[in-house]
């Protein structure tokens, strides 16, 4: 494991989690789901939730770089 992937492991284990999903790239390009849950419904949730959170994050800090961009010029 790389010293990023052991960091994000620590910092995960200082959370209060009740579940974990764990998607990892191999050296090959290959990818290891691990889980928590052995609900398929659950895990396909947990996939969807993530990629939202990540999407609105992206959309919520776009009107900032704007902002930041105009300011330069």
């Amino acid at each position: 494991m790389t010293e990023a992937v052991e960091k994000a492991f620590e910092d995960a284990q200082s959370n209060p989690l009740e579940a974990v999903m764990i998607l990892g790239l191999t050296e090959n390009g290959g990818l290891t789901i691990n889980s928590s849950l052995n609900n398929i419904a659950a895990m396909h949730w947990m996939l969807n939730k993530s990629i939202f959170d990540i999407n609105v994050y992206q959309n919520n800090s776009k009107p900032e770089e704007q902002a930041e961009e105009q300011k330069k010029e």
